[in-house]
């Protein structure tokens, strides 16, 4: 399959998009990191854990969507500076909270704030690079970059600094993000879009017909293998940034160790960004996302069984952020080459919804399931269930004769 001709878009304009990503999308990795360490402090059950942790994903379920629609409708550069002016400021609150309801207050607060910043820079990726897979690829390298940086400076600070160091940092990397989307030219977070209208309290309302016109969007083949392929993978890193965090916790790894595994993860992930353009060119890339998204699952099932050992631990939860470096940058190039340049918003906010459906209810269930069976056999239990989900997946791939043309 040929790579599309690749249009040139100026450095800058890259380097303000990439950072966007960078400091917002690996924000998820570091909450992973500092609310789970902080949620274990409180010593609640497993249960409660899930839904602390599961909460962060449960606004941009909702709102993501509309979101979307907003960046359409009113311009992505005006929706990412008001929430990554939020994102900057939530993490400063977490320190006081000490009960479980305020705590999933602030996690639905922050993990609205920081997705609708990644959302904008994956929809510029859509109209300003044309969803280009090689350019798509450097920005989620640097999102992996920011991956493997983040969680071990967050680990590190929590062990140095405590409780305030670790979200005093989680404040200062999405103030770099803030930076970088104030640093992104009007002219060209509206490239290819219609002119914006002036911003009205109704258009901050969502709106039924919105939710309906995106979802329609499913019909097309390949914007629905995306969204099939990203709930799965999504499962597990939702497990990764959550109970993985509990279970190496429980058997004694220190949180700037764990930190260094999801660092270590996050930089192998880079190396999978930057290679996407050339597999693409490889490999048709319906198999290359089933083939990449199974590894997935089966790297963060086992993990139980790897016996405790760091460099298994290691070795594994890399094989996995190959992975998923490969994976991610697949998926937002088919979304953004299978919709149109005035939709870019709305298609990223309905991956986005199927992304935080699974982030949402993941985490509860696999608490639930600990509760029964323990947290050992919880990552075996969900490993095969989403791998019968991929079974299924890869039988729908197979039975869409159209499907190579969506995404050529």
């Amino acid at each position: 399959m040929a790579e599309p001709a690749r249009e040139h878009v100026p450095v800058g304009a890259q380097a303000a998009i990439y950072g966007a990503g960078l400091f917002s999308f690996s924000q998820v990795m570091i909450s992973g990191v500092v609310v789970a360490l902080f949620v274990v402090e409180l010593q609640v059950s497993a249960f409660t854990i899930g839904i602390v942790l599961g909460a962060r994903h449960f606004l941009t379920l909702i709102l993501s969507i509309h979101g979307g629609v907003m960046m359409d409708r009113l311009g992505t550069r005006r929706v990412m500076i008001a929430c990554a002016v939020a994102s900057t400021l939530t993490p400063l609150l977490f320190p006081f909270a000490q009960w479980v309801a305020v705590l999933v207050a602030l996690q639905m607060m922050a993990g609205l704030a920081d997705a609708m910043v990644w959302m904008g820079a994956q929809a510029l990726s859509g109209s300003v690079m044309k969803g280009n897979p090689t350019y798509v690829g450097r920005m989620t390298f640097a999102c992996r970059i920011g991956s493997f940086v983040g969680p071990m400076a967050a680990g590190a600070a929590w062990d140095l600094a405590g409780l305030w160091g670790a979200f005093g940092f989680m404040a200062a990397w999405s103030a770099l993000g803030l930076v970088s989307v104030l640093r992104i030219a009007a002219d060209e977070s509206e490239a290819g879009a219609r002119p914006r209208a002036p911003v009205r309290l109704a258009d901050l309302v969502p709106r039924f017909g919105d939710y309906v016109s995106a979802f329609s969007l499913a019909a097309i083949p390949a914007v629905a293998l995306v969204l099939y392929v990203t709930m799965i993978r999504v499962g597990g890193t939702g497990i990764q940034n959550s109970f993985y965090v509990v279970y190496l916790d429980q058997i004694g790894i220190s949180g700037s160790a764990i930190g260094l595994l999801l660092g270590v993860s996050g930089a192998c992930a880079s190396v999978g960004s930057l290679a996407v353009g050339r597999l693409a060119r490889m490999i048709h890339s319906h198999w290359l996302i089933v083939f990449v998204v199974i590894l997935s699952v089966v790297t963060i099932g086992i993990t139980p069984w790897l016996f405790g050992l760091y460099f298994l631990l290691m070795f594994v939860i890399g094989l996995r952020g190959l992975c998923l470096g490969i994976s991610q940058p697949l998926e937002i190039s088919v979304l953004g080459r299978a919709i149109g340049a005035d939709s870019q918003g709305k298609g990223v906010g309905l991956r986005t919804t199927a992304n935080r459906v699974t982030g949402t209810l993941v985490p509860v269930v696999m608490g639930g399931v600990a509760e029964l069976v323990g947290i050992e056999n919880s990552f075996l239990v969900m490993g095969a269930v989403m791998m019968a989900l991929m079974m299924a997946i890869a039988l729908f791939v197979h039975r869409q004769p159209n499907l190579g043309r969506d995404l050529s």
